[in-house]
């Protein structure tokens, strides 16, 4: 059973909730005197991001041959026990909270990322956790403008190791730091470095000990 309550009155750690229509006979003969609150958020998928997850997952089925239907039910049960959902996760129109849907986007391109899937969707940070996916393709050592393996890290201003020291021996933890390949990394001299990162969508990457282990720095 399903009905539709409003916040009537409400404490500091309590609320009270005003439930209207209630069938009281279909309540007494089914209901176990427990009952299940969803809130539903006033921010909801928006239409850009199901455009989006669609479009990464024909992108999923153009490079293995995988029907789409199979592709969309394979990435939601996938999330469904990534993010311990208690039902499969519904794209639908104001089905899913938009915080959701950024999460459920993010998973799906670290996913592409961590097993070498091409997406072609360039405008990606529109729908996900931009911080995230740069960070899986730092990781990956993949440009973060034009996706090309085998990128460089790059060190921002102020982070820079700093000509004739030894990169070996000096501690990157700490240090801001981007992927890009020698190309985009060359463009980045003629606007400046702020004006790039912010035409690109880029977020940098602050290094940990974890992350410098990993990159061998």
């Amino acid at each position: 059973m399903e009905y539709e309550a409003k916040l009537h009155e409400r404490t500091q750690d309590a609320g009270l909730f005003q439930v209207s229509g209630i069938n009281w006979h279909e309540v007494n003969a089914k209901a176990t005197g427990r009952a299940v609150l969803y809130i539903e958020e006033r921010d909801k998928i928006s239409d850009e991001q199901r455009k989006l997850l669609f479009a990464l997952w024909r992108d999923y089925e153009s490079y293995t041959g995988v029907p789409i239907d199979a592709v969309e039910a394979w990435f939601k049960y996938q999330y469904m026990l990534h993010a311990d959902l208690d039902r499969l996760p519904s794209v639908s129109r104001g089905r899913m909270s938009k915080h959701l849907a950024t999460d459920f986007i993010t998973y799906t391109l670290e996913y592409y990322l961590n097993n070498g899937i091409p997406f072609a969707q360039a405008d990606w940070y529109k729908g996900a956790d931009v911080a995230r996916v740069c960070y899986a393709m730092l990781m990956k050592r993949i440009c973060f403008v034009c996706g090309r393996e085998k990128s460089d890290v790059h060190h921002l201003n102020g982070s820079t190791v700093g000509m004739g020291n030894d990169r070996r021996k000096v501690s990157h933890v700490g240090r801001m730091v981007v992927c890009l390949c020698r190309e985009c990394h060359g463009k980045i001299h003629q606007g400046g470095e702020q004006a790039f990162f912010i035409k690109h969508h880029i977020a940098p990457i602050k290094l940990t000990e974890e992350s410098v282990k990993l990159l061998n720095l």
